[in-house]
């Protein structure tokens, strides 16, 4: 018997009764009244007792910190002919237990690089967004090879859900049930990274960003840090590189002159574009402070609102023309460049590493 609990309107007890006894939908937050009449009508058929067991369908995860009642589960009775009553086991646990351990490099030692770098990134997940897979993948390969923002001082990989970064199973990252445990590497979980999409199919993802920003602040982490880079899951890029463009901007070193910038990164539009922003520890600890001041969140790419935030509050930026190669902005892209700090976009593995690879060996000639 399986009762299938997907997104509905409420409905009364009675009505969720009623549906005990073929497959059928019932809401959300009365799954467990129909579950508990599921096991009272199995046992007065049969007179054994039952085990009412709530699984997610597949393909779908419950955050970890979500109470049962906030989740689309589906339960399923079976006959146990024992007398232990009613069991809720979500298939994440087993997703998670499943899931094979991921080899990764020590990343330690990128600790004490300067100067410092806290790198972030939002990663659409498998359940979350048709781009789910591609953008796992990318982190994952990433991750095995110790490159992009697993070479930064610090890094923070942001997803709708807890996942475990040094697992890998049948949905990509598994779900972590419950709290992390000391062998996990958990991506930071700030809730719903679906958007909307604009007239040029650019996201509208202000909104998920403002979200990171906050999660960014009650963190505390990005004082430790002399910069704040975000970057996409599908930007190539060498923190290395950045690094060395970066020690002429630091305060007291170089030509001294900045301590509250960011970098513009687009010539052509004088923009910031989203790829990857780069942002001194001073412009990123006045942005997380005053983003919920900030307007024109709403039907806005982040980027932009990004850039128009930092005006509002002050923060100047500086053009640096060696920090990207977009498609978006040159109309091109050029792997061969020796100097460049980033690449965009690369959507696949197989154009990812070419890429990458392709950079480092213009570098070394």
């Amino acid at each position: 018997m399986v009762l299938l609990a997907p997104d509905a309107s409420e409905m009364s007890d009675a009505e969720a009764l009623k549906m005990v006894g073929s497959e059928h939908t019932a809401p959300r937050s009365n799954w467990r009244v129909a579950c508990s009449a599921a096991v009272a009508i199995v046992l007065a058929a049969t007179g054994s007792a039952t085990t009412c067991s709530l699984v997610l369908r597949g393909g779908i995860r419950a955050s970890p910190s979500s109470s049962i009642s906030e989740i689309a589960p589906v339960a399923m009775v079976s006959n146990t002919g024992g007398i232990n009553g009613a069991v809720a086991v979500l298939d994440y646990e087993l997703e998670y237990n499943n899931s094979g351990s991921i080899s990764i490099p020590n990343l330690t030692a990128k600790g004490s690089m300067w100067p410092s770098l806290f790198c972030w990134c939002i990663m659409l997940t498998v359940d979350s967004h048709p781009l789910g897979w591609m953008e796992e993948k990318l982190i994952k390969q990433q991750l095995v090879n110790g490159i992009g923002i697993f070479q930064c001082n610090e890094h923070a990989v942001m997803t709708d859900v807890r996942l475990a970064l040094n697992k890998w199973g049948a949905h990509g990252f598994p779900r972590i049930p419950g709290k992390p445990k000391p062998w996990d590497m958990p991506t930071w979980s700030i809730g719903l990274t679906k958007v909307n999409t604009g007239a040029e199919t650019n996201p509208l993802n202000s909104l998920v960003f403002k979200t990171a920003w906050d999660v960014l602040r009650s963190s505390g982490r990005l004082q430790f840090h002399d910069w704040v880079v975000k970057v996409d899951p599908d930007a190539v890029w060498f923190p290395t590189r950045l690094r060395t463009h970066l020690k002429a901007y630091m305060p007291g070193h170089g030509n001294g002159q900045v301590d509250n910038v960011y970098l513009a990164n687009c010539e052509r539009f004088h923009s910031m574009q989203g790829p990857i922003e780069v942002l001194s520890k001073k412009a990123a600890l006045t942005l997380e402070s005053n983003i919920q001041q900030c307007g024109g969140l709403y039907g806005t790419g982040e980027d932009h609102f990004i850039a128009q935030c930092l005006m509002q509050i002050g923060v100047g930026n500086l053009m640096e023309k060696t920090l990207l190669n977009d498609k978006y902005c040159d109309g091109y892209i050029n792997c061969h460049d020796p100097w460049k700090v980033a690449f965009h976009p690369q959507k696949d593995i197989m154009g990812f590493m070419q890429c990458h690879e392709t950079a480092r060996a213009a570098e070394i000639r």
